[in-house]
């Protein structure tokens, strides 16, 4: 036999195939996955959409009724647009948004250091006042809004101590802060939560105790990576404003003679500034390093590994929501438009729920 001719399976095998190209390689352990950023610049747009564009009836709103119309703009302004962000980029709310249950000593730490932080929030707004000129100080007086009669002005407190609370910290620290912190870093998420919570209040009277008061919640929420440390803070806070502007507004005090002392005051922030670093200090010893950004990126559809928003993704209980808000504020204006009983709202600044009382 000849070896140089090639035998039957020899010369009939076919040549040999391409190899396969190899996978990518796993991310190690410990790295976040962080999607491209396209699908978050889309989904902060649609956020800011939605929040701006119910903004104005959240306002008409509550000139047409504090009370109810701080409840509709609390949950159609800023909880809404929240869970739509979150919704339509194919993200679980619940995860993303931090609202895991939370442990009960840090909850119970950051409540504490919500109050602490509003004693240090009230010294700077007093001191704050001293420079701003008195028709300034009038004009976005958000203690009138407990002057109003009967029950409405406990509803008021009650929907600025229970309600907003929730609302804004979901919006501003569940959604913005995450959001921000996952292109840019935990620092800028912090300084975008910060800023816009303080902005969107529109009051130029509280916007330092504002600032301190979003930083304050926003770094509780990023050193636990759960946003309900931040709502204990943030409800502490505004209950203990509720509770002085109710008590204000029923004794009938004048506010000129209520006005704190110099001495007090700085006695007020001395002493409400070391309760917060020692209450800040154990809440940091009581919460472990926060997760990963990235492990709150739990995909509704594990078939679709985009996180890009689409409208499409919305759930019917999305739109369900919006028609039900433009329902009830249409019958809210309907009913006042019939004399259902309107009481008149004095002139505040609008916006989300008041966080420190009035001076």
């Amino acid at each position: 036999m000849d070896p140089s001719r090639p035998g039957p399976s020899q010369g009939d095998a076919p040549p040999p195939s391409p190899p396969l190209p190899s996978p990518a390689p796993a991310p190690e352990a410990g790295e976040p996955a962080v999607p491209a950023a396209a699908p978050f610049r889309k989904s902060g747009l649609a956020f800011f959409a939605v929040l701006l564009l119910l903004y104005g009836p959240g306002i008409l709103a509550q000139q047409l009724h504090p009370a109810a119309g701080l409840a509709w703009s609390e949950i159609f302004v800023f909880l809404l647009p929240a869970f739509a962000a979150a919704l339509g980029s194919n993200l679980r709310p619940v995860p993303y948004l931090g609202l895991a249950r939370p442990a009960g000593v840090p909850l119970a730490l950051a409540a504490l250091a919500g109050a602490a932080g509003f004693l240090v929030a009230n010294a700077l707004m007093f001191a704050w006042v001293e420079v701003l000129p008195p028709r300034v100080t009038e004009l976005f007086d958000v203690g009138r809004l407990f002057e109003t009669p009967g029950a409405q002005r406990y509803a008021i407190a009650a929907a600025a101590a229970l309600l907003a609370p929730v609302c804004e910290e979901v919006a501003f620290r569940g959604y913005l802060q995450r959001t921000v912190a996952l292109r840019r870093g935990p620092a800028a998420g912090l300084a975008a939560g910060t800023i816009f919570f303080a902005l969107l209040h529109l009051d130029p009277v509280r916007l330092p105790a504002l600032l301190l008061q979003g930083l304050l919640f926003g770094w509780l929420a990023l050193r636990s990576g759960n946003t309900w440390n931040a709502v204990a803070a943030h409800a502490m806070n505004n209950a203990l404003a509720a509770g002085a502007a109710l008590a204000s507004a029923g004794s009938g005090a004048d506010e000129a003679a209520a006005a704190p002392a110099t001495g007090q005051m700085v006695a007020t922030l001395v002493a409400g500034g070391v309760a917060l670093a020692l209450l800040l200090r154990a809440f940091r010893n009581a919460t472990p390093p926060p997760p990963p950004a990235a492990a709150a990126l739990e995909r509704r559809d594990p078939a679709q590994p985009s996180l890009r928003f689409r409208l499409a993704r919305l759930p019917q209980g999305v739109w369900a929501s919006a028609s039900l808000a433009m329902a009830l504020l249409a019958a809210l204006a309907l009913v006042v438009a019939l004399g259902g009983g309107r009481t008149p709202a004095p002139p505040v600044p609008p916006g989300p729920a008041p966080t420190v009382p009035a001076p």
